[in-house]
């Protein structure tokens, strides 16, 4: 059994939280809502600027998204994405 040590407070509960979500939910379920709206951009083939200009958020935040989503998904590269988005 794992033991998990959140610390104390609010942050701590958001930790578990999304700590248990994880865990809970596997594979393309276990996408945030807008690390799932970037995720399908970047499966469409958008580039990070053109899902940015549509999401009108930053290069940076599309770059953060797509790096959870890939670190959640277990993949590498956007050809998984697409495979695993359109499966």
């Amino acid at each position: 059994m794992i033991a998990l040590h959140t610390g104390r407070g609010a942050l701590g509960h958001e930790a578990m939280a999304r700590l248990s979500r994880a865990l809970v939910i596997g594979g393309i379920d276990a996408l945030t809502p807008s690390e799932r709206r970037v995720a399908d951009l970047a499966a469409e083939g958008l580039s990070n600027r053109a899902i940015a200009e549509t999401l009108f958020v930053t290069v940076k935040t599309v770059e953060m998204h797509l790096g959870h989503a890939y670190r959640k998904l277990g993949i590498r590269s956007r050809r998984e994405l697409a495979g695993l988005i359109s499966a």
